[in-house]
């Protein structure tokens, strides 16, 4: 009978350490994404961006903050053509002070290499978008190039930077309380698809807007991972046409094959750690930042 009551003893005590130690695990990952997010709150107000069109989304299942690293070196070996002209910063475009509502003169303050900045409007995705030498030191680094698990949503090394290329790829991290690409996994359900069907991406000298046609999770092989083909090439076609069909479900959109794609890229933890939600979008519409008018794309 003593026994017992010290082995139940001993049960309430490891229950309470164990209370004490999740609470304490959940307060500083409260604190740590608090901090996070009003950091870019702050980038934001200093770039001089207002989403007028965010509407976060509340008790979403939180997720593991960083799942990315492991296969970007598997992901690596199945990339195309790379190029160092890539890397080549546009003369004009670090020229331009201020375009689209957004100061670039004040994010190049912050840092030298920011390329862009996405938003997909009410989906609580709304972040400047930077492209490093690598594809490594962003997963671990924030837009003010600090240490942060949280990392910084980044531009694939060996993409164009002004978003010109046949297919352009963005990381970011499954970050718990729906920050940097976490609600990408949202896409899995149709409805979501419904509420958000497009990405918006400024650059200084032009905004890109994409109609997503394809939700896919991408193992390292997937077609997600290419880049580097020509506009209306038979390479780019095929390509295409196999993002639509490892698409999760019918999206509505039929990609043309003479515009250009983007890519988003995050993981997605309930899955095979090697697996990634891609979300694929075509671009319908180019606006160039001393042009009056924007340019249909997808009828020109």
């Amino acid at each position: 009978m003593r026994k017992l009551k010290t082995f139940a003893i001993s049960m309430i005590i490891a229950a309470i350490g164990l209370l004490v130690y999740c609470g304490g695990f959940y307060i500083k990952s409260y604190e740590q994404n608090l901090q996070a997010r009003q950091s870019y709150e702050e980038i934001a107000r200093m770039a001089g961006y207002q989403d007028k069109d965010k509407k976060p989304f509340q008790n979403e299942k939180k997720t593991k903050q960083n799942c990315l690293t492991e296969t970007n070196k598997n992901v690596r070996k199945k990339k195309k053509r790379k190029s160092l002209d890539n890397l080549k910063h546009s003369d004009r475009a670090d020229e331009i002070r201020e375009s689209f509502g957004i100061s670039w003169e004040n994010l190049r303050k912050i840092n030298s290499e920011v390329a862009a900045w996405i938003t997909i409007p009410g989906a609580d995705i709304s972040y400047p978008v930077v492209q490093g030498m690598d594809d490594e030191y962003y997963l671990k680094h924030n837009f003010k190039k600090e240490e942060d698990l949280f990392g910084c949503i980044f531009l694939e090394h060996n993409n164009k930077k002004n978003f010109m290329g046949s297919h352009s790829i963005l990381y970011g991290h499954n970050i718990e309380g729906n920050m940097m690409f976490a609600n990408l996994n949202r896409y899995e359900q149709p409805e979501f698809l419904e509420k958000c069907p497009e990405i918006e991406i400024k650059t200084p000298e032009r905004k890109f807007l994409y109609k997503i046609f394809s939700i896919e999770q991408a193992g390292s092989q997937s077609a997600a991972f290419e880049y580097g083909y020509d506009l209306s090439s038979p390479a780019y076609k095929q390509q295409l046409a196999t993002l639509k069909e490892n698409s999760m479900y019918e999206t509505g959109i039929e990609p043309d094959d003479s515009k250009s794609m983007v890519t988003l890229i995050t993981c997605n933890s309930h899955l095979d750690k090697e697996i990634r939600m891609a979300v694929h979008g075509i671009c319908y519409e180019i606006t160039e930042e001393d042009c009056e008018y924007p340019i249909d794309y997808m009828n020109n």
